[in-house]
């Protein structure tokens, strides 16, 4: 393995049809401008096969072996990345002059689109919580689903102009927007980059509803869905709802695994 580029760099050791690995140990910040010079390095030696290994789930997003097989490739090379310290140099061009020794590129690598990791909950109503509240335990356990799933849970319960003062945070709650600007155009922002909406009938349910019925589970209580939408605007987007009285462990936690399974199969 080689991993001291101060007599010879990288491109040194290189010849046709060779099977080169290298190893990338730093982090993902690094990672995204590293990748700018690894791609210039594969242009520059089409004639070189390169592979990559990495590490802490960076092989999901960029091409990877997951394990180190020195025996496989005919050089290991493992870059230290290193700073430029006042010379004016970016890490990566300073990786580009002192290890690679190609000529210098900078920047960042565009990342793949990704579906956003947000699920919005909405747990409490403004005007009538008694008929549209769901209780907190049930609350709870769907938040906990949410996580279950590896998606990130959060409150979009807006302290608007007519917020209802009776509906205190829930204690499990760590993440929301009720110290957030309550405008409408957050909200429905808020909702188009979010990948799930969970909750009762309230604006921000009509607002995912809008946006992604399709995405949309309904808590419902006195107030029913049917009360806001016709039963075919229902059945055409199969939107997903449940009385919170009769809800059952795992309900949300199916429903969000087959809209992953759905999109991961649509990609």
């Amino acid at each position: 393995m080689i991993d001291n580029f101060k007599e010879k760099k990288l491109i040194e050791y290189l010849k046709d049809g060779q099977k080169v690995l290298i190893l990338y140990h730093c982090g993902w910040g690094d990672l995204i401008s590293f990748m700018v010079a690894y791609n210039k390095l594969k242009e520059l030696y089409p004639k070189v096969e390169f592979t990559l290994y990495l590490e802490n789930d960076q092989d999901k997003i960029f091409s990877s072996v997951n394990k180190i097989e020195e025996d496989k490739f005919d050089l290991v090379f493992s870059p230290n990345f290193p700073m430029g310290e006042g010379s004016g140099l970016t890490k990566v061009e300073n990786c580009c002059i002192k290890e690679f020794g190609i000529p210098s590129v900078a920047g960042v690598i565009d990342l793949p689109k990704k579906r956003s990791p947000i699920v919005l909950v909405h747990f409490q109503g403004t005007a009538l919580p008694n008929s549209v509240n769901c209780p907190s335990e049930i609350a709870e356990k769907i938040w906990n689903e949410i996580l279950e799933v590896g998606l990130v849970p959060c409150e979009t319960h807006w302290l608007h102009g007519f917020a209802n003062p009776f509906n205190k945070k829930y204690n499990f709650i760590n993440r929301d927007v009720r110290d957030c600007k309550a405008n409408l155009e957050n909200l429905i922002g808020l909702v188009q980059h979010s990948f799930a909406f969970i909750g009762v009938c309230s604006g921000p349910m009509m607002t995912a509803l809008s946006v992604m019925p399709e995405h949309t589970f309904v808590l419902e209580k006195l107030h029913k869905l049917t009360d806001y939408v016709k039963k075919d605007f229902i059945a055409k987007h199969n939107i997903q709802r449940v009385n919170v009285s009769a809800y059952q462990d795992g309900m949300v936690k199916k429903f969000l695994e087959n809209l992953k399974s759905k999109q991961s199969c649509q990609n």
